[in-house]
């Protein structure tokens, strides 16, 4: 059971508050203790110090920063400002007062849930492939994934960018910026497709995935792919072929993505999708060691989240907890706030990115990758994955948690 206490000193709004968890599913499970009036409250806390400590404290002002001054920097308990949007204080911290009571009760559940542990890049591991997913189209998997690979090759690291979109949205973006880093080579354009069909030749005669038996395996992958300078990454030319994407297969692409991890030419590889379930799609849940799973705070896309995660958890239920342990949940287009609840109580958001209206209007692929506010946050992000001693990475300070909260 959650045990949090909560304080406020207009006792209509605690009554408000107290009534509706009462009310809600989760009133069997949540334990409020309220209080109105600090001396009260001060007691309550200093009797339980270093006994049973409540989960969670969410607490205006007058109460919580006198206690915290009590407690020194590290209280051991997790707390929350109830704020009317005044306060100095971070954003993960702030309650917002005045806002839907479920959405409230959505930050409060997130924020005294214990997290499950999830994979973190250190120095000395091997390549780190991290797959941009999402359960609905056009949440912008692929301005995320191009961020992602820039602010990596900012700070130092080999990066690949593959993108397997069944109609690529890359192409636009990214066609003024490829050059070759060292002299043209005049098949480059069909790098993915002479890469696809030797990884096929090779398993046919190996019977072994990941096997390349042509000449130009002898250069690794640089027969293959491109440099973007831009990008500050490598990339693949995007097939023009569309039945070419269309036939690859899950195991295809597995195999793909455990090649390219194999060759050692990288640090980290971003892989972007489809979006829903379609062969490649799962080959990338399935491949990658991490995933920022984007989704945009709307209803629908809500509920199409709801739906991938019910589809998978019956047909595929290994799938399902492996997405469960590697992904990082990430609102995309965030404005302010979060006034959809998650599909399942369980889940927690971790991270926001913010809405660039800038971006309704692209005309040159410049302005898709220079937006500081975009990039600050991505960098953040990024530091989730990637634990380094580069200063570009180390340096995160807060991320964002969106979940309800305005």
């Amino acid at each position: 059971m959650l045990k949090a206490v909560f304080a406020s000193k207009d006792k209509e709004y605690v009554s408000a508050w107290l009534d509706f968890v009462q009310g809600s599913s989760f009133g069997a499970a949540m334990r409020f203790t309220a209080f109105s009036q600090w001396e009260s409250f001060q007691e309550y806390m200093h009797e339980h110090e270093g006994q049973e400590p409540p989960d969670l404290v969410i607490a205006e002002p007058e109460f919580l920063n006198p206690w915290l001054e009590s407690m020194g920097e590290s209280p051991g308990v997790p707390w929350l400002l109830l704020s009317e949007g005044h306060e100095e204080v971070e954003e993960d911290k702030r309650l917002m007062k005045y806002q839907p009571l479920p959405a409230l009760l959505d930050t409060v559940l997130n924020a005294s849930r214990q997290p499950r542990r999830k994979k973190v890049h250190r120095p000395g591991q091997q390549t780190l492939s991290i797959g941009v997913v999402s359960a609905s189209g056009g949440s912008g998997k692929t301005a995320v994934a191009l961020h992602m690979a820039k602010q990596l090759g900012l700070a130092g690291y080999a990066v690949l960018y593959l993108n397997l979109e069944t109609l690529d949205s890359v192409l636009p973006f990214l066609e003024k910026g490829l050059s070759r880093s060292v002299q043209r080579v005049p098949d480059a354009e069909t790098g993915l497709s002479r890469l696809l069909y030797d990884l096929k030749v090779g398993r046919k005669e190996s019977g072994k995935h990941g096997q390349v038996t042509t000449q130009a395996s002898s250069n690794g992958l640089d027969g293959y792919v491109l440099r973007h300078d831009g990008l500050k990454a490598d990339v693949f030319w995007p097939l023009s072929n569309r039945k070419e994407l269309l036939q690859m297969s899950c195991e295809d692409t597995t195999g793909l993505v455990h090649y390219l991890s194999a060759s050692g030419q990288y640090d980290v590889l971003i892989l972007d999708g489809d979006s829903g379930w379609d062969e490649r799609s799962r080959g990338i849940l399935k491949a990658a060691d991490a995933l920022i799973w984007l989704v945009e705070d709307d209803l629908s896309a809500m509920h199409r989240w709801g739906q991938w995660l019910a589809h998978a958890e019956r047909t595929e239920p290994d799938l399902f907890e492996r997405v469960l342990d590697r992904a990082r949940f990430v609102v995309n287009k965030y404005r302010e706030s979060v006034v959809n609840t998650v599909p399942r109580t369980e889940l927690q958001l971790d991270a926001v990115l913010p809405y660039i209206p800038s971006w309704k209007q692209l005309h040159q692929e410049e302005v898709l990758l220079s937006s500081p506010i975009f990039q600050r946050e991505v960098k953040r992000l990024c530091a989730m994955l990637v634990q380094d001693g580069e200063d570009d990475l180390k340096q995160t300070g807060r991320i964002h948690k969106g979940d309800g909260r305005a």
